[in-house]
């Protein structure tokens, strides 16, 4: 759902934050039994110049603890970077020339992909970029060759018939190098005023041949048909989780057009089948229902997490809490009134992607906003916990102490919006977390915490 947030972001200036100390890359003990290393700090140097600045937008990390994130830059716009053993490098950038021709625009657009060899996929916006059918483009970082390639880009020819118009946000990329986007499509099959255009699933292999996952107009389960397919995820065995929403239900105006907020589904790699996750008035665990479920990041095993909605209608976003899709049974891991470890009870969850995670043992990572304000600063108290094995633990929160480091105010953008936000929370098999913190002293810092 990150089409809401962070896509279309610039929240305003933020007040520029005290000088941040150099890359410190070297491990800091913590409590809650993690340690927690500094990738980088906003106001230092980023790799192709300038400083980081504003935030970092964490969206991956590997088993190797090689991060991805995106980071808006002092020179314009945002870069896409990677860090591995206490080294930074770019990816790519606002005002490059992009493969295909043209050049970046100004952001990058949700998600990344990154994968345990360290290839990874990024969608990226171009110049000119105008709404609502975004100029973007879906590329391809080869770690072997070490070179960024276009994937698809605004007149790519697609299966089914017609021409991408540019890509939707957030992408995922598996083992094999298979890449899950989200690509805009002229159709009239999508949502009520979507002006013509809509937005389709499509798979991407190594050597860039396309396939269609869903389209608007394809079947969904139970009957109907889909009139937009999204925001999806790639285990390694091809079985892709994605959002949908089923032409003629409730409409739920998530900040663009060309889709309505979703429901969750699983479509099955050996059989093609599409299985409905949660869906849109499903009842939930532990009561009420979902107003709409988004988000899903399916692991090898099949294990499914997403957000669900349980807000009454017909408000979205106040109630979120964080279910588990397993072995044919889904599961609250948190939902709003739990009590949480370290302090406080669970408010809610993320209204946005990458505040979430799950590995392939099926630990789920998750940033919330808390019922607390132990710093009296204004603004709620958040945390990033771990569950595993049934339980819930605490990685960080508002008030923890780093030796060496500081003392945590916040976690991502929490001045700015009620629920997490690009916080991070992403994990890996080793149970390593990445995110993004301000201390108390205002500097702002992305970390991995090691357990």
């Amino acid at each position: 759902m990150k089409t809401k947030n962070m896509t279309m972001k610039k929240i305003a200036a933020i007040a520029a934050l005290a000088l941040a100390l150099a890359l410190v890359p070297v491990a800091l003990a913590g409590l809650a039994g993690y340690s927690f290393t500094p990738i980088a700090f906003l106001d230092n140097p980023a790799p192709g110049g300038g400083n980081f600045t504003f935030d970092f937008e964490p969206s991956a990390i590997n088993n190797r603890g090689e991060v991805g994130f995106t980071a808006d830059v002092t020179t314009g716009g945002e870069g896409v970077f990677v860090g591995l053993r206490g080294e930074l490098a770019q990816i790519m950038r606002s005002g490059q020339p992009a493969p295909g021709g043209g050049v970046f625009g100004p952001t990058e657009l949700g998600r990344l992909g990154v994968n345990e060899g360290g290839d990874i996929a990024i969608p990226f916006s171009l110049e000119p970029f105008t709404g609502p059918v975004f100029n973007s483009g879906l590329f391809r970082f080869s770690h072997s060759t070490q070179t960024l390639s276009a994937v698809a880009r605004p007149g790519t020819p697609v299966p089914g018939g017609g021409h991408l118009a540019g890509v939707f946000p957030n992408t995922a990329i598996n083992n094999r190098a298979d890449i899950v986007f989200s690509g805009i499509i002229a159709t009239e099959a999508g949502p009520p005023d979507s002006m013509g255009f809509g937005v389709g699933l499509f798979l991407a292999d190594k050597h860039g041949t396309i396939s269609s996952v869903v389209r608007p107009g394809d079947p969904s389960p139970g009957g109907g048909t889909f009139d937009a397919a999204f925001n999806g995820s790639i285990n390694n065995g091809g079985d892709i989780a994605f959002g949908g929403h089923v032409a003629g239900e409730e409409c739920i105006n998530i900040g663009s057009p060309l889709v309505c907020a979703e429901s969750v589904y699983l479509k099955d790699a050996a059989t093609g089948i599409i299985q409905s996750i949660a869906h849109q008035g499903d009842p939930a665990p532990g009561g009420v229902v979902f107003r709409l479920a988004f988000g899903a990041v399916v692991n090898s095993r099949g294990d499914i997490v997403f957000i669900g909605d349980l807000t009454p209608a017909p408000d979205i976003g106040d109630a979120l809490g964080v279910f588990l899709f397993s072995r044919g049974t889904t599961i609250a891991v948190a939902r709003p009134g739990d009590a949480m470890p370290g302090g406080g009870t669970f408010v809610r969850a993320g209204f946005s992607d990458a505040t979430y995670d799950l590995n392939q043992s099926g630990d789920v990572s998750f940033a919330a906003t808390l019922s607390t304000d132990d710093n009296t600063d204004g603004i709620a108290d958040n945390g990033l916990y771990v569950f595993s094995k049934g339980s819930v633990r605490l990685v960080a929160r508002t008030g923890t102490v780093i030796p060496g480091l500081g003392t945590i105010a916040y976690l991502g953008l929490a001045p700015f919006a009620p629920s997490p936000l690009g916080t991070g929370g992403i994990i890996n098999e080793r149970g390593q977390v990445l995110f993004f913190a301000t201390l108390s002293d205002g500097r702002g810092v992305l970390l991995v915490a090691t357990p």
